[in-house]
């Protein structure tokens, strides 16, 4: 059990009420540091773009930080709860072109969160007002906190020659189940000309059984939880581009994942230009920043997250950031009386983000 911190004159604000924010939130409530969230949406995941992710190594720090009441909650915002854990997991990697699943790495036990229900979750019991005397910029990929600490200039996202587009949607009965033969869970397909295909089950609570749905969301319609149409599948499409301009308008998009998607295997080919025509497709130009040394005002500012490390999909980012976050907080906790500990972990943040 953690030990508890007391100082009455510590006071946290945490910029972002995100998964990230949220997580640490919880972890400092824990501790009992005093911790209020700043939130731009003007309620929880007013947005609705939405996508899922795993955490592979970093279950014991997601945990700690969240609490017992929590952390036992988890396995009800996974994307498929009925599925569980399995230490059987695989991680395909197929080629694109052939469809062949060229290797087979092993990832046993994975967890695939639902963003916006964990975020639900975690963001139960907190404070969100805006005012502060602590700081953790937890506020994203164009993080405001970082650009304070940095300025415009260093603190600016890097484009890359990299285009994405994303999607979440259901496909009809017979191909989400060839689509689910590859993998119960997600996989990765690269094609010799370019184009990289990710798809991860995103079950949402209409999948799920009358029983279990009656936990998670009490009043609810339900299909059939063995329905495959009723599957929910989050979608990645990247491809090189070294033109510096983005696809603009939905048409343009669309056309854009046609080309690409038209050069894959079955039955990705079909997956992918089954949802084209009435899907909404999210496109952005990937861009990253090179994590450098920020000024942390005395032990009174850091950055969690996509702010500190925004990236693209290369590494399991929830993963970096939970086995964060503990000694974030635990540093951070020690900052009213000594500010330099909270250089030592944030030293630490930007060695892993480089």
């Amino acid at each position: 059990m953690a030990q508890a911190f007391v100082n009455n004159n510590f006071h946290v604000l945490v910029v972002g009420a995100g998964s990230v924010g949220c997580t640490i939130a919880q972890r400092c409530k824990s501790l009992n540091i005093k911790c209020t969230l700043f939130e731009s949406e003007s309620r929880l995941n007013e947005r609705t773009r939405d996508w899922n992710f795993g955490i592979y190594h970093a279950m014991p720090q997601l945990n700690e930080c969240v609490g017992e009441e929590i952390s036992s909650r988890i396995p009800t915002v996974l994307v498929d709860p009925i599925r569980g854990f399995s230490d059987q997991d695989v991680f395909p990697i197929i080629n694109g072109q052939t469809g062949e699943i060229l290797m087979k790495l092993p990832r046993p036990n994975v967890v695939r969160l639902n963003k916006s229900k964990f975020r639900a979750l975690v963001a139960e019991g907190l404070d969100i007002q805006a005012i502060f005397y602590n700081i953790i910029g937890a506020d994203g990929a164009n993080s405001r906190v970082r650009e304070f600490l940095l300025g415009r200039e260093k603190a600016a996202l890097q484009p890359l020659a990299v285009f994405g587009c994303g999607a979440v949607e259901s496909l009809s009965a017979d191909i989400s189940r060839k689509i689910r033969d590859i993998n119960d869970l997600y996989f990765v397909a690269y094609h010799p000309e370019g184009p990289c295909a990710f798809m991860a089950l995103s079950v949402l609570a209409e999948t799920l059984s009358s029983e279990l749905l009656t936990r998670i969301c009490p009043v609810h319609d339900v299909p059939d939880p063995d329905k495959p149409e009723t599957w929910q599948w989050m979608y990645s499409l990247t491809w090189p581009d070294k033109d510096s301009s983005t696809p603009a308008g939905r048409e343009e998009i669309r056309k854009s994942w046609l080309f690409h998607a038209e050069k894959l295997a079955e039955p990705l080919r079909s997956a992918y230009l089954e949802i084209a025509p009435a899907a909404t497709i999210w496109c952005d130009r990937l861009a990253e920043w090179r994590t450098e040394a920020w000024d942390n005002r005395n032990g009174r500012v850091t950055l969690a997250g996509d702010a500190a490390h925004p990236m693209t999909y290369r590494v399991p980012l929830m993963s970096l950031m939970f086995s964060l976050s503990p000694p974030q907080l635990h540093y951070l906790a020690h900052s009213a009386t000594d500010p330099e500990t909270l250089a030592d972990v944030d030293n630490t943040v930007t060695a892993r983000g480089q």
